[in-house]
């Protein structure tokens, strides 16, 4: 398997690209950044690169159209790690799925997607006499706030309930009963934490994820880069992943 990793040079594309040439299933390991480095098969041009198999992004988002160009052109399935699009580039990425194979997920860890298992299971119980709140920590260089993952359980908790959640971006007055609150620590070199705080009359049910290291992410979006490499087109995410191992 050939791989593209864009964003080749950032931390987490780094990371990646290092765990790849060291798997016995991937034959080539490309990168695209901004700075070419041919001695390491780095490219700043799409139309440089040559033909791989899937490709990753960890990048930024102000490089969406240029992937998707370049995904379509080429037919490579994109694994898709960048977070903080607009819903502009939301509907841009879904309408490429139409035509490619692309996985995205705001988190790669498989922890994360049972944490989401299990919101999906307690919450419609929970609605009518708990409050939920989010809590999520970061490093202080995120430059998104709240997380996609954040978002990411919200709306898994909307999907359940029977009366939906305003998401509100902390409290700035009284809590309202409809409202749902995802507050966003931002810190020193906090890897990624998210806890569901449930809150009740004399009692709180709490869950939690902590990262403890960057290498869950990069793992993942390995998984699924091999999941996906084969797959025909349409919009991919973690619980697809799951399914399959459930067959």
């Amino acid at each position: 398997m050939k791989v593209l990793v864009i964003g080749s040079k950032g931390k987490m594309g780094a990371l990646v690209e290092s765990i790849l040439k060291n798997d016995s299933s991937v034959d080539m390991v490309y990168g695209f950044d901004q700075e070419e480095d041919l001695s390491h098969q780095t490219f700043n041009s799409f139309s440089s690169i040559p033909k791989v198999d899937v490709a990753i992004d960890y990048s930024h988002p102000s490089l969406l159209s240029d992937i998707l160009a370049y995904g379509l052109k080429n037919q490579t399935p994109l694994v898709i790690a960048t977070t903080g699009y607009s819903e502009t580039q939301e509907k841009e990425i879904l309408k490429a799925s139409q035509k490619l194979p692309i996985f995205k997920s705001s988190n790669y860890s498989f922890g994360v997607e049972v944490v989401s298992q299990v919101l999906k299971q307690i919450s419609s119980f929970l609605e009518a006499d708990y409050d939920i709140e989010i809590v999520e920590k970061h490093h202080h260089l995120k430059v998104d706030a709240p997380s996609g993952t954040s978002l990411h359980l919200a709306n898994t908790i909307n999907e359940s309930l029977l009366v939906k959640k305003n998401l509100v971006n902390g409290h700035q007055n009284k809590r309202l009963d409809n409202e749902l609150a995802i507050h966003a620590i931002r810190g020193g070199s906090v890897v990624g934490e998210h806890s569901v705080y449930f809150l009740g009359q004399d009692e709180v049910i709490e869950i939690s994820h902590v990262a403890q290291s960057k290498a869950i992410f990069a793992h993942g979006s390995i998984k699924a880069a091999k999941f996906i490499v084969d797959k025909k087109p349409g919009m991919y995410k973690m619980k697809d992943i799951f399914k399959e191992l459930n067959k």
